[in-house]
Parts: structure tokens; sequence; C-alpha cells
């Protein structure tokens, strides 16, 4: 009575009820899905953007600043050289004194001019000949670099601790003082002075506007010694950085990209520095540009921009380049839209699509009634495992054919499964030995190429972490020629016996009388590299182990290769590419 009182709700509206709600989860769960995949694509583009911008940007900046370092270098050879050449004099002091000419401040030159200024006014001329008839000689080095280096060189001087300062200059003359006077600069209160005077290398000073207007400068200077290893002095050039700043600064980094320099000291490195501030000129807060020299891969990025910057350590530089970062939204920007028509695409056609189902659904649904869900209850009574169960045949049309089929096969498969019980055990047993190598115990040819197949359905489906390992047994064959085939058997399971040992993990295959094929899975294909060492290292200890007979004392050539998509195309070419190492393994043991 309660079955009467039930509702009825034909099959038809429960195939349409269930079809539309399949269908519309899944719209929905595709929908809440692209929308998912829209995000993290968004997202991963603009890591992937970002990412690649920071390398361009890295290497264009590290390229400058190579470049810069090695001009830097080049300015340190000058210094270098003009100090080895003091010290080369001083080593023949009382010759060059002997040789030496008295010279005096140009009264108008326009012209280079060896000149000569003392640290005080107490000095006098007197107080100095010695000196000054010796550094005259200086005249005939500092002259060719002068003159060679006119737009790079302002001035080339070198202060004694004794208070002489013999300076080369083309513009000497601006600086000459009243008739009867002498040039008088307090040079040991200087910065160049006293670092030359404590520094042992080649050392920079701290840049500097040239005060006649020369450009931006930089002094780079070293300390020199006599002939018994005291420092007597330092010699100095400056050099006109100008076209050395423009030349580090011209990047082609894209549009609204910015490139700027810092000094030691976290100031901007500008001609114009002084009517411009580093937080102007970059946009950056003095703490962003504290982050930004102090970042260990040099990358800094704000809600405007992405920051890059390299060091120049030579002189405590830092170069630097920024990039909008609506750059890269730009393009992210455009990615989104084609995603999207795309996405609106799919709904349309997904709209069709269940419409269609629908009207089709609908139509089977009138058609399969009751013999059907019927018939769907006798299978299930069946499939639950009650083989003495029959279906009932309710009309003679195709579907009471196909119950009556059905009745016939369930006959036929309950004499068939007592049949495969009763064989079960003995299947078992014979696909056992069909893929074990009687020998060792190991899987044998017939299982390795089984394998290979299954190898290859995962290299279609993506899994692509595996590789394969190459055992060869050496002299086999002079082992059963001398001492018979019961030795080298001894020979083969003893090797054997050590491969699966060490590649405990993975399976173990005899492919051939002395060949053995390793399958890496896990972590033997993780520890590869260490599993060879091992096994290597117990093939040679059992090699040179005189108390062992000559069939336990094996030796055998290994070599692996890992499945490598940009290489192989299958198992086919892993195996080749390990069986080529395994040999040439082979002929190095032979060699050595």
């Amino acid at each position: 009575m309660n079955r009467k009182l039930e509702k009825r709700v034909p099959i038809r509206t429960r195939v349409l009820v269930l079809f539309l709600g399949t269908i519309l989860v899944g719209l929905l769960a595709a929908s809440i899905t692209g929308v998912v995949c829209i995000s993290w694509i968004k997202q991963s583009t603009e890591d992937v953007l970002t990412s690649q911008l920071e390398r361009n940007l890295k290497s264009i900046v590290l390229q400058k600043a190579v470049a810069a370092d090695a001009r830097l270098e080049h300015y340190e050879k000058y210094i270098e050289f003009i100090k080895d050449y003091i010290e080369e004099i001083y080593q023949e002091r009382e010759h060059m004194v002997e040789q030496g000419h008295m010279y005096f401040s140009p009264v108008d030159t326009h012209d280079y001019a060896l000149t000569r200024g003392f640290v005080s006014e107490e000095m006098k001329e007197d107080d100095f000949r010695e000196e000054l008839l010796f550094f005259s000689n200086l005249e005939q080095v500092l002259s060719p670099i002068a003159k060679s280096n006119e737009k790079l060189i302002s001035t080339i001087y070198a202060g004694t601790k004794s208070g002489l300062l013999t300076s080369y200059d083309r513009f000497s003359y601006l600086s000459v003082p009243d008739p009867g006077h002498e040039m008088v600069y307090d040079f040991f209160q200087s910065d160049w002075y006293n670092k030359g005077m404590t520094e042992k290398d080649v050392f920079y000073t701290d840049l500097y506007q040239d005060s006649q207007g020369r450009g931006l400068t930089i002094t780079v200077g070293s300390g020199f010694r006599n002939e018994k290893g005291e420092v007597e002095g330092v010699a100095c050039a400056d050099f006109d950085i100008t076209a050395l700043f423009d030349e580090m600064l011209f990047v082609d980094a894209g549009e609204n990209a910015l490139s700027f320099a810092l000094d030691s000291h976290g100031a901007l490195i500008s001609p114009d520095a002084h009517q411009v501030t580093v937080e102007d000129h970059t946009g950056l807060s003095q703490e962003e540009l504290t982050r930004l020299r102090d970042e260990k891969d040099g990358i800094l990025e704000t809600a405007d921009a992405l920051y890059v910057s390299v060091p120049i350590e030579r002189v405590g530089w830092t170069l630097c380049i920024s990039v909008p970062t609506q750059t890269i939204r730009n393009t992210i920007q455009n990615s989104d839209r084609y995603i999207m028509h795309a996405y609106m695409t799919f709904i349309g056609i997904a709209t069709v699509i269940i419409l269609v189902a629908v009207v089709i659904a609908n139509r089977v649904a009138s058609i399969v009634t009751q013999p059907i869900e019927q018939l769907g209850r006798d299978m299930r009574i069946i499939s639950e495992g009650d083989l003495t169960y029959r279906a009932k045949v309710l009309r003679n049309d195709e579907i009471g054919d196909v119950t009556s089929q059905m009745n016939e096969m369930v006959d036929k498969l309950q004499f068939t499964m007592q049949q495969l019980l009763s064989s079960q055990r003995h299947a078992d047993a014979m696909s056992q030995l069909a893929t074990v190598d009687a020998l060792t115990g190991v899987r044998n040819k017939t299982a390795y190429d089984d394998k290979i197949k299954k190898v290859e359905k995962e290299l279609a489906e993506g899994k692509t972490e595996f590789g394969l390992v190459m055992i060869d047994l050496n002299y086999l064959k002079t082992i059963n020629d001398t001492y018979g085939h019961e030795k080298g058997n001894i020979a083969i399971k003893t090797l054997c016996q050590i491969v699966c040992e060490i590649f405990s993990h993975s399976p173990v295959f005899r492919i051939g009388g002395d060949e053995f094929v390793v399958l890496l899975k896990g972590t033997d294909y993780q520890n590869v590299e260490s599993l060879l060492a091992e096994f290597k290292k117990r093939i040679h200890m059992l090699e040179r182990d005189r108390t062992l007979a000559p069939w336990d004392r094996v030796s055998a050539a290994i070599g692996y290769a890992l499945y490598d998509p940009r290489k192989d195309t299958g198992m086919d070419s892993v195996l080749a590419r390990a069986d080529q190492e395994m040999y040439q393994c082979k002929g190095d043991m032979k060699r050595a």
C-alpha cells in the first residue's frame, strides 16, 4: 500500500533532471575552474614576465658594470705605471739628481708643463733642491701619458712627505703665484694624500666636480716607496669620468626605463648631482635606496617600478636600472582579454550542447521505460554475485532478446567461473615461471619486454621520472672455457646479488647471458650517482681480492642514462645511451 501512495516520478523525468543537474553542475564547476585558471594564469604570467624582466635587466646592468669596472681597472694601470717608474728611479737616485734640472711654474702657457708647489710658505727652493732635480725626471714619463689622454686625465701629480708637490697639467698657468712666490697647497690635509700614505694598493677618492669646470672627476692614486721600501709620498691622477658616466648610464631598457648610479655614500652620481636629490631623481625613499643597495640579489620591487642593481666593488658604486611595473601589467591585460574571449566562447558552445542534449535525453527516456528498469534490477542482483538468479523476460522485443541472451551468458559464466577457480593456481604458477630467470631468480627478458610496454604507456601519460642502468659481466667466456659453465653461473649469480643489494628499490632484469638491466625508480633514481659509486667500489674490491676464487672475483662494466625528453623518444633511446656509457666503462677498465 505504501508503494501505491508513493508519488510516481517517470524515468524520463528522472533522466532529464539527472542529466540537466549533471550538466549544470559541470558547467558551474567549469566556470569556477575557469576563473581559478584565469587567476592562476594571470599570476603565473606576471611572475614569468617579472622573472624574465629581472633576468634581462640584471644582464644589462651586469654588462655595464663589468665594462665600467674594466675602464676603472684601466685607470689603475696608469697610476701603477707612474708609481713603478718613481720607485724605479729611486733605485738610481744619485744618477737622477745629477741628470735633473730645476723647473718652475710656467708664466703663461697653454701647453703641458711640469710645475711645483710646497706644502707651506715657510719652505724654500733651497730646501728642496735635490728633490726638484730628482722629480724633474718625471716629465719624460708624465708627458706621453698626459698628452695621449688629454680628454681623460686632468692632472697628474705626486706629493712627498717632505712637502714637495710635483704636477703635470695643461692648465697649470691658471694657478701660477705672483713673481717671487711659490705655489702653496697644504696637501697633507687632503683626502688623496692621507689615503695614499696608508693604503697598500691603488685607491679611489670620492667623486667631485673639477674646480676648473672640466667635468665629473675622480682621483686615483697610490703610495710610492724609496729604495729602502719606505713610503715617500703619493702619486695621483684626476680622471674626468663624464664620458664613462654617460656610457655607463646609456641603457636601452624600453620606454620609461631609468638608469642611475650611486656612489659609495649612496649619493646620486651625476654632473648635476648638486641640483637634483637622489630621492627626486629615482623616486625611491632613503629607506628603499638602502634596501636596494643591501639586497643580496640586487632586486627591489615597489608598487610603481622594478629596480635592479649591481655593485661596482672597485669604487663602491652601485649601478641601477628601473622599469615601470605598468609595462608588465599592460602585457598581462592583453593576455587577459584573449583568455576572457575564449572563456565566453566556451560558455556559448556549452549552452548549445546542453540544449541539444536535453532534446536527445527526452527522446531516449520516452522509449526506454519499465523493461530497461527491470532489466537493470535483474542485472544488479546478478552482478552482486548471485549466479543462480535469472532475469525476467517481460516482452518480446530487443530488450527481451537482450534479457534472454544475458541469462544464457550467466549460465556460461557460472560454468566458466568454476573452471577458472580450478585453474587459477596453475595459471599463476605458469605466469610466475614465464617471467622469472631460473638461474638468478630476478625478472627475465620476457618480464623486461612487458615492463617496457608499461613504461612507454606511462611516458604517454607524462610520467617521465625513470632511468636505466646497464651492467655487463666481464670475462664470462673465459671463466666458462677455463673452469666450466657451473663456475660461470656462480659468477653470474654473484654479480646479480650485488646488483640487487645496491639497487634494492628498483626492479632488476637479466636480459642476456651476462647482461642485467635496472629500471631506476624512487630513491634509486634520486641517488643514482652514489649507488653507481658504491657498485664500482664493490666490484673494485672483488677484482683485487686474491683470496677469492677466479669466478668469485667478478668484474663488471656499468652505465646509466636518465630519461630526458629533449634527447629521448622512448625506452630504446634511453637504453642505447646507457649501453653506450656501459661500453665506455668497459673500454676504460681494459685500458686501466
